[in-house]
């Protein structure tokens, strides 16, 4: 659409009706605060306000939640090898809504594609917290719920993998098993006398049998969040030392390098599912959003650790574009 004003096509005016409409809709200002810091009428300024969306200064668009990029998911399939891809519009400013469309996706997808009386391990993670969140399925499915992993004490709910079993097995039908221990333990004595037991051995037992695992992907530029919980296992001197092997990311706290082999002392007494064993499950779903996790994610997938994954967008194009750069070194 052509910007044009009724009689009053002045580079000035137009002008002026940006800046209204910049400070209603970009700025959050009231009509009254824009009237008062432009020394206007406010029916002037909801005059302009109007102006402006008429002449195209004011765009409105509404975005469809369960909106997808087939191309984009085509190329990471067919690149990457994937088994299936399902990619969103996220907001590259808003990683929380990015988030949770990448739920609302994941939790689809695990509705359409779950089978009966399934054994689902289940991980941890921010992205993940939001499919659970998500789930609405259509009909029971008599699931059996394996954490993947220890929990941790008073963390945010995204790090509570046991509340995420619970809901996951309330939403779908079926059960979860407990596995009450810490995700780090303090001393090979300690975590040798835990993995012995007959409790722990119920859980990593059933880590053998799944039938599908959902988990979330870690990089190694930790956020807050994650520096808080790691606070007394990975101090600057370990990350950096895990810089150096060449680490870029973590499945479930254990970490591994752009090509997907896993870093053995990156982290010890990790209770958790080794990626080698989550290599073996049939079926290994990926929820990870975000440019940043792009060399994390593409890693898990060279790795073997993942066949379907569920992202956004931006994490997408990064993702191609590591894939590409790589592929063009190789060929040289």
């Amino acid at each position: 659409m052509s910007i044009r004003t009724q009689g009053r096509d002045t580079t000035e005016h137009l002008r002026f009706l940006h800046t209204v409409a910049s400070l209603y809709h970009l700025e959050g200002k009231t009509q009254a605060e824009i009237a008062g810091m432009l020394n206007v009428s406010r029916s002037r300024v909801l005059r302009a306000l109007h102006e402006a969306r008429a002449v195209g200064i004011v765009q409105i668009s509404v975005v469809d939640p369960s909106r997808t990029d087939e191309s984009l998911a085509a190329d990471l399939e067919r690149d990457l090898g994937l088994g299936r891809a399902v990619v969103v519009a996220g907001h590259p400013e808003d990683p929380a809504f990015t988030r949770r469309r990448v739920g609302h996706a994941a939790a689809a997808l695990l509705d359409e594609t779950l089978p009966d009386d399934a054994a689902l391990g289940l991980g941890w993670g921010r992205t993940l917290y939001e499919v659970t969140q998500a789930l609405e399925p259509r009909r029971p499915r008599n699931l059996r719920i394996v954490p993947l992993m220890g929990g941790l004490g008073q963390v945010a709910p995204s790090f509570q993998v046991h509340e995420m079993a619970r809901v996951c097995s309330e939403r779908f039908g079926g059960t979860w098993i407990p596995f009450f221990l810490p995700a780090i333990v303090e001393s090979e004595e300690t975590y040798a006398a835990l993995m012995a037991s007959a409790d722990v051995a119920q859980v990593t037992n059933a880590w053998s049998s799944l039938d599908v695992a959902l988990f979330g992907i870690g990089n190694i530029d930790l956020g807050r969040e994650l520096q808080m919980l790691f606070a007394g296992y990975l101090d600057d001197a370990t990350k950096q030392r895990m810089r150096e092997a060449g680490v870029v990311g973590d499945i479930c706290m254990h970490f591994y390098r752009s090509d997907g082999a896993c870093v053995e002392d990156a982290l010890q007494y990790v209770v958790s599912i080794e990626l080698e064993r989550l290599r073996r499950v049939p079926h290994k779903v990926a929820v990870a959003s975000g440019a940043e996790k792009a060399a994390a994610i593409l890693g898990a997938v060279q790795g073997g650790y993942v066949d379907t994954l569920v992202t956004d967008v931006t994490a997408a194009r990064e993702i191609l574009r590591l894939w590409q750069s790589r592929s063009q070194e190789v060929a040289r």
